[in-house]
Parts: structure tokens; C-alpha cells; sequence
């Protein structure tokens, strides 16, 4: 078993294969579970047909429980966003968009500007907080191909869509805009009522946050656009 904090909750996994173990070293906690995920036989069978490739049952049951666990975790007013949040001076920053477009690039280049001011919180599907007010970003052991991220956690300032594009600039994205893109970027839930907190958050994120269309290429341009942007 291995007890680690997700989005500030204590869960523990009933694992059965090391996999999990070794992905969640530096995030494991000493606090006592609040939940307990298991996976089945059935579930991963089933997650083994998802995928493209042939995977271990060890690494097939970290991506369960994972699911399993973002799953749970809505009751508690968190959930799973596909995108990469950085922290600058305390406050978080996100860039979403679907696979391929550029996010990890994007968090590359603010590293390369701000340096030691800047740290990965997550690169790939950080866990989002609803907090009395505002929203908090989570690290997870869960950070992508290219291991982007830390156990720390950063209050949401802003987010960007990202668009490529040769002329890098922003506008803010109008409400249309940011309903339809969100909903592309989060884990949806199967349960009505999973479903309607998941809404009720989604709602809350969009009407307090600003979200803003990164048009960006390779540069540095497109970070300050950003940046200047967001503040």
C-alpha cells in the first residue's frame, strides 16, 4: 500500500504491483487515508483494451487508480484539468490545449525566461482545488511523458488556450469560447451526480478566473504577451 495527499486529501492505494510505489516517492504522506482506492481484475482489463500499446499490469494499474481516484476526489471539490500550471511569484498560470499543441513547450519557455522565480507545478494533468475562494493547482506523481512537476501546490491567477501561431499575441477568450475548450481539457465523470459538481465547478472557474486565447509560437514573444497580459 502506498498513502499519498492528492489535491490536499489523503489516499491511500491497496496497490498490488510496485509501479505505483515508485511513481508516488516524494508525494507520500504519513497522514491518515481519508480514502482508499482499490482496482480490480475488471478494471484492468478493461483499461488494457484503451490503450494503443502493450503496457504492464503495473503501470496499467497506476493509470487506474489514478482515474479512480480523480473520480472520487469530485466529492470533495477537486477534479482532473488536461494542461500544464506553473508558478511565478506565487501565483499559478495554465496553458491547455490538446496533445500536441504546445503546453510543454509553452512551460519550457517560461522556465528558460524566469528562471528560479518559476516551477513546474504539474506538465500534464495537475489536480484543480474549489477552494471558499478562488481555485488551487496540485502537483501529482502523475506528470506526463517528460516528468514535469513538483509536490507543491500554487493559487490559480489565470488561463490560457493555446493557439499556434507565427505573430504571437492574446485576447481574452469570451464565454463560448472558454465553456467549449474547458470541457475538452477535464476528466468527465460517468455518475449524474458527479457530473452536475463537476459542472457546478467548471461553472465557478469561469465566472472568477480569467481565461485568455494564447496565439503562440517558439519564442520568448509569446511568453511576455502572456505574462503582460495576465497581470
Amino acid at each position: 500500500m502506498v498513502n499519498c495527499l492528492l489535491g490536499g486529501i489523503s489516499v491511500e492505494f491497496d496497490n498490488r504491483y510496485p509501479d505505483l510505489e515508485r511513481l508516488c516517492r516524494g508525494y507520500e504522506t504519513a497522514l491518515p487515508p481519508e480514502l482508499t482506492i482499490r482496482v480490480s481484475d475488471e478494471e484492468l482489463a478493461e483499461e488494457r483494451q484503451k490503450q494503443t500499446g502493450t503496457f504492464s499490469d503495473g503501470y496499467l494499474e497506476t493509470v487506474c487508480c489514478y482515474r479512480k481516484a480523480a473520480n472520487t476526489l469530485l466529492d470533495r471539490d477537486i477534479f482532473v484539468m488536461h494542461g500544464s500550471v506553473v508558478a511565478l511569484d506565487g501565483e499559478g498560470y495554465a496553458f491547455l490545449a490538446p496533445s500536441g499543441v504546445g503546453k510543454t513547450t509553452q512551460t519550457r519557455l517560461w522556465q528558460a525566461h524566469f528562471g528560479s522565480r518559476l516551477r513546474v507545478i504539474n506538465g500534464d494533468k495537475p489536480l484543480i482545488r474549489m477552494e471558499p475562494v478562488g481555485f488551487r493547482a496540485y502537483g501529482t506523481p502523475w506528470r506526463g511523458k517528460e516528468n514535469m512537476g513538483c509536490n507543491a501546490s500554487v493559487p490559480l491567477k489565470a488561463l490560457f488556450f493555446l493557439n499556434r501561431s507565427n505573430t504571437p499575441s492574446v485576447v481574452p477568450a469570451d464565454h463560448g469560447q472558454m465553456v467549449d475548450r474547458l470541457f475538452r481539457q477535464l476528466l468527465l465523470p460517468k455518475e449524474p451526480e458527479r457530473m452536475i459538481r463537476l459542472l457546478t465547478m467548471a461553472d465557478k472557474l469561469v465566472s472568477t478566473l480569467p481565461f485568455y486565447i494564447l496565439n503562440c509560437d517558439m519564442t520568448e514573444k509569446s511568453v511576455l504577451c502572456a505574462y503582460e497580459a495576465a497581470k
